[in-house]
């Protein structure tokens, strides 16, 4: 079969395939994705809870989110595409266990120019009504917020296609074999010959990896997002979560979106909403927002998805180090939408240049594992 040529294969059509081919194009290069489904973001993407923060404990990822909220909050008077953008915030409820390491991570969110706030417990019920028991504070991101997923992957979908990248919808990856000092990538009786491969398939990664011969230390977990039926109250909710349990919450039109992400499960593609899951998610939550009890749920409205996860719950983004021309750019572990603006950047940068100035992704390079790296606690 006649083989289709690029200087990229992109493996994915979730937001960060399509931040990574945007930008590969922009930079000359000719580009090809390849996705699985029959339209981008169907995967983990256009399954998320759609938030974007600032508030993370370590400095790489604080730093990925100053890059990347910034081309949120700007995306429409760059490039004229509304993405549905809200800066509607991040409430974080602290108990007393973690105040003080909790306000050390603040002061380093501030030294890096992000706008966070503190508050004391009663002063943050301003923002959404909550049990005040065992809380020591609380602190409020006013540039965090949600995006639309879909609207905002659509958007460089569109922008890419406008520089020549070649979207390839229904494509599986069947084979992907070494050619000469580059790739050939295989989806049934298609061939596809490039440089380099982005391997940005979210909890299919590792997978994929596994195609080539390589160990890409990603795996699915499923995440189970509920909604409710409408509520009288008004006011716009932030997405709040109560770090005692995890449990989180926020507006979602005249109703509120709420779960509980359980990362401590078994990898696999498990599928479904589960009722029981559901359950343990309100018997969880209504100690802190006592208004549950009276929640309606909508089932029908509710969904499910995954995360593609890696051991330390950060990304991987950077060259295997088993393969010449290839990088991987997954497990975000639920991070993946607030950071595709800067790792699209660092994608395009690794391909054209062979390292990043931009963005700097040393920390989220393969081999960390097990080594002297700092490991982010906000992982919710």
């Amino acid at each position: 079969m006649p083989k289709t040529r690029s200087d990229v294969v992109v493996i994915g059509a979730g937001i960060n395939g399509a931040s990574s081919a945007f930008q590969l194009a922009s930079r000359g290069l000719r580009v090809t994705v390849l996705e699985r489904d029959s339209a981008p973001a169907m995967g983990s993407t256009g399954k998320s809870a759609a938030g974007v923060r600032v508030q993370f404990t370590t400095a790489p990822n604080i730093r990925l989110s100053l890059y990347s909220l910034p081309a949120y909050r700007e995306f429409a008077d760059r490039y004229g595409h509304d993405i549905g953008y809200k800066d509607i915030g991040y409430l974080l409820l602290v108990p007393h266990a973690r105040w003080s390491r909790h306000l050390e991570s603040v002061e380093l969110q501030q030294s890096l120019g992000a706008p966070v706030e503190v508050f004391a417990p009663e002063d943050a019920r301003r923002f959404i009504d909550f049990d005040t028991e065992g809380l020591a504070g609380a602190t409020y991101g006013p540039w965090d917020g949600v995006i639309d997923p879909h609207m905002v992957t659509h958007a460089w979908v569109a922008m890419g296609k406008g520089l020549g990248v070649d979207y390839r919808m229904n494509r599986r990856v069947t084979a992907i074999e070494r050619s000469g000092s580059g790739w050939e990538v295989s989806c049934g009786t298609e061939r596809y010959s490039c440089g380099h491969i982005v391997n940005v398939a979210g909890a299919w990664s590792g997978e994929v990896g596994r195609l080539a011969g390589l160990d890409v230390p990603v795996g699915p977990k499923r995440i189970q997002i509920f909604m409710s039926a409408p509520i009288t109250d008004t006011r716009t909710y932030p997405l709040t979560i109560d770090l005692a349990t995890g449990v989180y919450v926020r507006s979602e039109g005249d109703r509120v979106l709420f779960g509980l992400d359980n990362l401590t499960q078994p990898f696999g593609f498990t599928e479904g909403v589960d009722e029981e899951w559901l359950e343990h998610v309100l018997l969880t939550g209504v100690g802190r927002f006592p208004w549950w009890e009276e929640l309606g749920i909508d089932l029908r409205r509710s969904w499910w998805g995954y995360y593609g996860v890696s051991p330390d719950n950060s990304p991987i983004i950077g060259f295997h180090p088993d393969a010449q021309g290839w990088i991987d750019a997954c497990g975000f572990s639920g991070h993946g939408i607030m950071h595709a603006p800067a790792t699209g950047v660092a994608v395009a940068e690794l391909v054209a240049n062979g390292r990043t100035s931009t963005v700097d992704v040393d920390h989220f390079r393969h081999g960390r594992f097990g080594g002297d790296v700092a490991v982010e606690a906000n992982i919710f």
